[in-house]
């Protein structure tokens, strides 16, 4: 299979994802917040354990991973509060936490980095983390 045909395919599987969690979520809240240079210090600041998405709008990994997140987030929240923040629209951020490449995933705790994660993962292993840094 060459590359453009699995990418094809995996942006179909988001797709057909984001169609099904969007019916099932229509009625809730919004607990995935949009973060960028004017707001991530703030919102760091003003929250105890925060989870950050570092992505970026092309990103393949990125988009499969929107989904996961957003079920994450329903879960733990407002235990947790959770954000993205786009590479792309805010270097500034990601140089300062060493963003190489992403997706990448930031556990906070008042303020400090203490877990990161690069690479799409699955539900279990945000869970996992989520249950070790934070007891939840």
């Amino acid at each position: 299979m060459e590359d453009s045909e699995i990418e094809k395919i995996l942006i179909k599987k988001y797709l057909d994802t984001v169609k099904r969690i969007s019916k099932e979520e229509k009625s809730e809240d919004k607990v995935v917040y949009y973060l960028d240079s004017t707001n991530f210090d703030k919102f760091l600041n003003e929250n105890t354990n925060v989870i950050v998405d570092f992505f970026a709008d092309w990103c393949g990994p990125c988009k499969m991973m929107a989904p996961i997140f957003e079920q994450i987030a329903r879960e733990y929240s407002p235990s947790i509060m959770f954000a993205k923040l786009n590479v792309d629209k805010s270097p500034d951020i990601a140089e300062r936490f060493f963003i190489m490449g992403v997706p990448t995933i930031i556990y906070f705790k008042s303020g400090k980095v203490v877990e990161k994660i690069v690479g799409a993962v699955s539900k279990n292993i945000l869970r996992q983390k989520i249950k070790e840094v934070y007891g939840l």
